[in-house]
C-alpha cells in the first residue's frame, strides 16, 4: 500500500494577511487636522510679521553748551550718555540708543515722533532753597502751559549771557536784588531761561515758577539732586493730585530734617534747571529722608520728573541739532519670538511629515 507525498498534498487555504492602516473617516479627520494646522501657523506668522522688521525710529542730535563755552570733557560726555540712558528707561523708550560722536550726543528712540522725547535731554538740576521773598509775577507775555515747564535751553546759550544773567540775578546785594525782582517779574512768562540748569548754588537767585505766575527771590541752596537716591511718582489720594515722591541719601537726609526743624513755618523751594517746581510751606521737621513734590502734574509729567530727578543732572546743557528718520534692530523679545516661531515651524514641519505618511497607509 502507497501513500501519497507531502508534495502532492494541496497546500492549506489561509486568508491572506491584512493589512492595518486608518479608516477613510480617520484619513479624513487627519488631513483636515493636518490644514488646520499648517493653517493657523502660516496666519500666526502673518500676523506676528512685525517680529521680522526693523523698528521706525528717528535719530536725535544735540550739540552741548557747557557754561563757559569750553568743549565737554570725555567723562561729562560719557556721564551725560548715561544719565540720558536711564532717563530713557524711566519714560519707557528702552531699546533706545545713546551714542557719542565727537561733541555732540545722538540719541536714536523707537519712534518716528520727536516730541517723546520731551524732557529727556534738560539739564535736569534740583536744589533746594529756602524763599527769601514772593511775589506774584507781571509778565508782559502770554504765560505758558503750566504742564509744559520751561525747563531746558531750546537753542545754543551764548556763554556772556549765561555770566550776565548771574550777575543780575544772583547778586547779594540788597538794592540789586530789588531791582532784578521787579524786572523778572515782567519775563515770567518767556519760556527760555537763559539761566537754566546754570545758577550758582552758592549765590542767592530770582527766578519764577514754572507755571510765570510767581517771582521768587530765593537764598542759596541748602541741598542739590546730589542728594536724591531715589525718586517716584503717583497719584496721592491725600493730595488729590499727582506727586513725586523723592528719598535722600543718609547725608541729605540728615540736613533735612536739621533744615526743617530750624525753619518751620517758612516757605522753601524746589527748583529745577533753575525755576520753582515747588514751594510748600514747612509745618513740621520731616525726619525719615523723605519728601513730596506737588505741583501741576499730569501722570506722564510727574512721571518725567521722576525720571529726571532719580537719573541724575546733565554735566552740561544739550540743544536740538538736527532730527532724521531711522531704524532700530529687533529688541531681544523680538529675536527670542523669532527663534520660538522658527522651532514651532519646524515641529509642524515633522508633523505634517509624519502625518502625510501614516495617513497614507492603505488596508
Amino acid at each position: 500500500m502507497s501513500y501519497p507525498l507531502p508534495s502532492q498534498f494541496p497546500p492549506p487555504a489561509f486568508p491572506p494577511p491584512r493589512r492595518s492602516g486608518p479608516s477613510a473617516s480617520t484619513r479624513t479627520l487627519g488631513l483636515l487636522f493636518l490644514a488646520v494646522l499648517v493653517g493657523g501657523y502660516v496666519a500666526a506668522v502673518f500676523l506676528t510679521r512685525h517680529i521680522w522688521e526693523d523698528r521706525e525710529a528717528t535719530r536725535l542730535t544735540y550739540s552741548t553748551a557747557t557754561s563757559d563755552g569750553a568743549p565737554p570733557s570725555p567723562d561729562d560726555l560719557e556721564n551725560a550718555r548715561e544719565v540720558i540712558e536711564k532717563r530713557l528707561h524711566e519714560v519707557r523708550l528702552s531699546g533706545s540708543e545713546v551714542a557719542i560722536d565727537g561733541d555732540t550726543v545722538v540719541v536714536t528712540i523707537p519712534s518716528r515722533n520727536p516730541a517723546a522725547m520731551r524732557d529727556i535731554t534738560m539739564p535736569g538740576r534740583l536744589t533746594v532753597r529756602p524763599v527769601i521773598h514772593a511775589m506774584p509775577a507781571k509778565p508782559e507775555h502770554p504765560t505758558q502751559n503750566p504742564s509744559t515747564p520751561a525747563t531746558g535751553a531750546a537753542k545754543p546759550v551764548d556763554p556772556q549771557r549765561i555770566s550776565d544773567e548771574k550777575e543780575l540775578r544772583q547778586s547779594t546785594n540788597p538794592s540789586m536784588q530789588i531791582l532784578a525782582l521787579q524786572y523778572q517779574a515782567t519775563r515770567c512768562g518767556d519760556r527760555d531761561d537763559a539761566l537754566a540748569g546754570h545758577d550758582d548754588p552758592t549765590r542767592p537767585l530770582i527766578t519764577c515758577s514754572v507755571d510765570g505766575e510767581t517771582v521768587y527771590l530765593l537764598g542759596k541752596s541748602i541741598m542739590t539732586g546730589a542728594e536724591i537716591s531715589e525718586a517716584d511718582s503717583g497719584y496721592s489720594d491725600d493730595a488729590g493730585r499727582y506727586v513725586v515722591d523723592v528719598a535722600f541719601t543718609g547725608a541729605g537726609a540728615r540736613t533735612w530734617a536739621d533744615f526743617t526743624s530750624a525753619n518751620i513755618g517758612t516757605q522753601t523751594a524746589f527748583t529745577l534747571d533753575s525755576r520753582v517746581v515747588s514751594a510748600p510751606e514747612i509745618r513740621e521737621a520731616i525726619p525719615g529722608g523723605r519728601v513730596q513734590i506737588t505741583g501741576d502734574f499730569t501722570r506722564d509729567s510727574a512721571r518725567e520728573l521722576a525720571g529726571v530727578l532719580g537719573s541724575g543732572s546733565l554735566p552740561f546743557s544739550l540743544s536740538p541739532e538736527s532730527s532724521a528718520d531711522a531704524t532700530l534692530p529687533a529688541t531681544a523679545i523680538a529675536k527670542l519670538a523669532r527663534g520660538v516661531v522658527i522651532m514651532v515651524g519646524i515641529g509642524i514641519v515633522a508633523i505634517t511629515i509624519v502625518g502625510e505618511a501614516y495617513l497614507a497607509r492603505r488596508r
